[in-house]
Formats: C-alpha cells, structure tokens, sequence
C-alpha cells in the first residue's frame, strides 16, 4: 500500500509541473527544485555522472544523493507492482522473487557510451580538447572531466554531438525516463556491459538465444514489456538498433555507431522505443491501480503496444 500511495502521489506531482509520466525524467529525484525547461539535457545527465547532484528531490525514495544517486532505483515500487520484485507470498509455492535481494533497476540504453564515443569519434576533436583542457592520460577518462565538457557548453561544439543535438538532447532525458528501465539479477545487470556496451538489442539477443529452446521467449517479452524492440513474426526476432549491428557481437570495440548514418539511427530508434514502452508501463500502472482519473491517460486509454517493425 504505501508502495501504491508513492505511485499516485509521483503521479500528482506529474500532472502538478505538467510532466507526463513517461517523461519524466528521474534526474529530478536528486534536484530540489523543478528541472527548469531551459536546462540542457545533455548539460544535466553530465552534471549526474559527475555526481554533482547532492540534494533530496521530488519523489525521491532512496533518500541516496551524489555518489550514490542511481536513477533506475527510485521507482523501485512500480518494479514490485508490475514485476513482484519484492512481496509476500501467498503460499510456500509462489516464487519470492527479491527474496535475497538479487533484483535490481537497470538502466536498458546507455546516453554515457554512445555519448562518449561521438565526443571522440568527432573530427574537430583534438583542437577542443585542446581548447578546453581534456587530458587524454588515459589514467583520466573522459568521464572524469565531464566538467570541462560542460563548461560554457562545449559539449555541442563536438561535430557529431552538434549534428544530432536534438536527437541527444532528447535521449539524455529519456535514458532516466521509466520507459529506460527494467530489473535484471544483481550479476547480470553488472556483467552485461562488456558484451553488450550497455546496448539493449544485443542483450536481448542474449536473451532470445538462451530462452527461446526453452519456449519461454515470448513470455518475457510480454511481461517486461519488449515488444518495441522485437519484430511481430513467428519468432519475435530481437531488432537491431542499425543494420548489421550484431555482427559486431565478440567485437565491443565496435558495437558503437560507426558513421553517422547508424548514429542518427540508433537514436531515432532508442528514443522513440523508449517513449513507447514508457507509455505502456504507465498504461498498466494506472490501470492496475485503478487510476485512470489521471488527465494522461486519456492519452493512453486506447494504446495498444507495438512491435519494433510496427514503429518508424
């Protein structure tokens, strides 16, 4: 109940700013005051990397801030009301799912990765880093100078950050937007980053290998929600972000955007497959609840979820 009381408390503060739920950008839970709409996106998720967000947000629940601020956990109660992550069982046979606290948030799509690889694979470079400062000691990583990146926004003088500015701006808030979030076991979510670089459609794939001899492939899909990122055909094949991509599956090095073609790509298609799957978890919140009074749902009272080959 009092996991129930946050939900519909959050969605009040939602409807207060006008936020709606699926844009909502968690970011907010370690800033006191609302995010002003003038803030860059980009600006602020490198504020958070840099762990400069040190205050007690609105609706934040883990009361945990700067270090130990981590966005995907905070809305750990409509993971226990969609996926039982965390409740008593009815009976000895009913699978206690946290039990020994293994689940946890995981953020799906990664802005850092992509982020950084444009940062350096821009040709103007060596002469910002340069202007700015950047050491390319690489005992300093980039994302332990995020400051001067942020320092009178040079972040959008990177050639591949300024020719997709919208697209990344867009993608830095949706990456902490509920629609960017799922739980995964403890070790799976730490282990899968060297595989995969944080991108979701080859952890799918990982997943549609080993689940689908066990028939159970479909199943998973439907109860966290993937249809935006599988194709509606007899398998329900995993997308890829960019054609090709799980060719480069073995190679990490090169599971980033390549050019600008599968970078324009890549974040056309994550923003939008966040923002769908966003909206139906809201959906069947709302309706589990019984909270269809909300003023966003009638946005989403007649949605029905779509495959990845039903979307542009």
């Amino acid at each position: 109940m009092k996991g129930n009381t946050w939900i519909e408390g959050w969605f009040q503060k939602c409807e207060e700013l006008e936020i709606k739920p699926w844009e909502w950008d968690f970011k907010q839970s370690y800033i006191k005051e609302p995010i002003p709409k003038d803030k860059s996106s980009i600006e602020l998720i490198l504020d958070y990397k840099s762990r400069k967000l040190t205050e007690i947000g609105i609706c934040n629940v883990t009361k945990k801030t700067g270090r130990k601020a981590d966005c995907d956990k905070e809305p750990f109660t409509i993971y226990q009301l969609l996926w039982r992550t965390d409740y008593e069982p009815e009976s000895e046979s009913q699978l206690y799912l946290d039990r020994y606290n293994l689940l946890r948030g995981e953020t799906m799509n990664s802005f850092w990765t992509t982020f950084k690889n444009s940062v350096i694979s821009s040709k103007n470079k060596n002469a910002l880093y340069n202007e700015i400062g950047i050491n390319i000691n690489p005992r300093k990583s980039l994302k332990d100078q995020c400051h001067l990146l942020i320092s009178n926004e040079k972040f959008k003088e990177f050639k591949q950050i300024k020719d997709n500015i919208a697209a990344f701006e867009k993608f830095a808030t949706a990456t902490h937007c509920i629609g960017n979030f799922t739980v995964l076991p403890h070790w799976m979510n730490s282990g899968r980053r060297p595989f995969s670089e944080d991108y979701w459609d080859v952890t799918l794939q990982s997943f549609f290998d080993f689940f689908k001899p066990m028939g159970c492939w479909k199943d998973f899909v439907e109860i966290y929600f993937l249809q935006p990122y599988v194709n509606n055909d007899n398998e329900w094949t995993v997308s890829e972000f960019w054609e090709g991509h799980f060719l480069s599956i073995g190679k990490p090095k090169q599971l980033t955007p390549q050019n600008q073609k599968e970078l324009s790509e890549y974040l056309h298609k994550v923003n939008f497959r966040i923002e769908e799957r966003g909206k139906w978890i809201i959906k069947k919140v709302c309706e589990e609840l019984k909270l269809q009074h909300f003023k966003f749902y009638n946005e989403l009272k007649d949605m029905q979820i779509r495959f990845s080959n039903e979307m542009n």
